[in-house]
């Protein structure tokens, strides 16, 4: 017994706090092992974030590795806690607590990176399902006007014909017209004079007419004055009247 209480006297510490930190050491050990263990498993962790943001080629890939790395960020944050609240425990709380914030912080930086990239991708895949629509949108424009374009020459072409058609159509009915006028040219010739000498023969007898009544007028007037001028003489029948005797005759 007295032995026994020689080697707690040698001890620099009480037998409570002595075990107490054997115990700490141990905790100390164990979470150590621990962080090393997580760090080892952080790395292929982030190759996969790395990996699943490079494969991102759609918006519903990179929404998905959006809300993977939100949940991510929420469980490494809650890890963090139930870490500081093991620390309180321990004798050496700062130093566990420095440690529990580095391993939050190396969890935390390639989840953030996917994030990053995520959104990244995102905008990227936009901006090119953007462009694509806007290439689509031209590229529809540009082939409505071309059909357009080629309507209109097809418009133009239909014109150009029919008039042409018109021009020819004309062409032959002037030639039609130009060949029967030429075979009845002689016959209207003929036609012509034919009627010039009916109307002269006409004109011929209507002045012969004309003469005729004329001529008949004056012979009406000729008979009456010449009736008239018989009135006028006296009869022989008639006694004369007596001529007053001329001066010196006998009587």
């Amino acid at each position: 017994m007295h032995k026994r209480s020689n080697i707690y006297r040698m001890w620099p510490f009480p037998g409570g706090r002595l075990l107490r930190c054997v115990l700490a050491g141990g905790l100390l050990t164990l979470l150590a092992h621990s962080a090393i263990a997580q760090d080892s498993d952080a790395l292929p962790a982030a190759q996969s974030q790395a990996d699943q943001t490079s494969a991102i080629t759609t918006i519903e890939a990179a929404q998905a590795a959006h809300q993977h790395a939100i949940r991510e960020k929420a469980r490494i944050e809650q890890e963090y806690v139930q870490e500081e609240q093991a620390c309180s425990t321990l004798f050496f709380v700062n130093a566990c607590r420095a440690r529990a914030k580095e391993r939050r912080r190396a969890a935390l930086e390639p989840v953030q990176r996917a994030q990053v990239e995520a959104d990244t991708q995102m905008r990227r895949i936009r901006a090119a399902e953007h462009d694509q629509a806007l290439a689509g949108k031209n590229d529809k424009q540009e082939l409505e006007a071309a059909k357009k374009e080629q309507q209109a020459q097809q418009k133009d072409q239909k014109n150009t014909r029919k008039h042409q058609q018109d021009e020819s159509l004309q062409m032959q009915q002037d030639a039609h017209k130009d060949a029967d006028q030429k075979v009845r040219q002689p016959h209207q010739q003929t036609e012509s004079a034919a009627e010039a000498q009916k109307r002269a023969d006409n004109i011929s007898a209507y002045e012969k007419k004309v003469e005729a009544a004329e001529a008949h007028q004056r012979d009406l007037a000729a008979k009456k004055a010449e009736k008239n001028r018989n009135r006028k003489t006296p009869s022989s029948t008639e006694p004369k009247p007596l001529e007053p005797a001329a001066p010196g005759a006998s009587k």
